[in-house]
């Protein structure tokens, strides 16, 4: 019977049940610091409208877990509000070089 397994019988519920807890605790820390070791930090340096959001949104897709459906719901507004964006600039540039329609219903 080691030293500390004596001590134990003497301690009371609380005092178990914090070192119990303190156990965990040192548990979890080795466990972040381990898994911090594996993580790699990456600074993406660039002017607006360069692609680093898309650079992040690519990686998550290919070697994360995805997104979840909230995320999905919350791109919808900003999906048609791109395509919106997109077939009004191919408007107006249809207009502005003098692009015929090819059926005149379209105008």
């Amino acid at each position: 019977m080691t030293l500390e397994s004596m001590m134990a019988c003497c301690l009371s519920e609380e005092a178990k049940e914090s070192k119990r807890i303190n156990a965990e605790i040192d548990k979890q820390l080795r466990r972040d610091k381990r898994d911090s070791r594996r993580e790699l930090k990456l600074l993406l340096l660039g002017t607006g409208e360069s692609g680093k959001s898309t650079f992040i949104k690519q990686m998550r897709i290919i070697h994360g877990a995805g997104y979840t459906d909230e995320d999905k719901r919350g791109f919808i507004r900003l999906v048609y509000q791109n395509i919106f964006t997109s077939m009004q600039s191919m408007i107006r540039a249809t207009e502005t070089l003098k692009i015929p329609y090819k059926y005149e219903q379209n105008r």
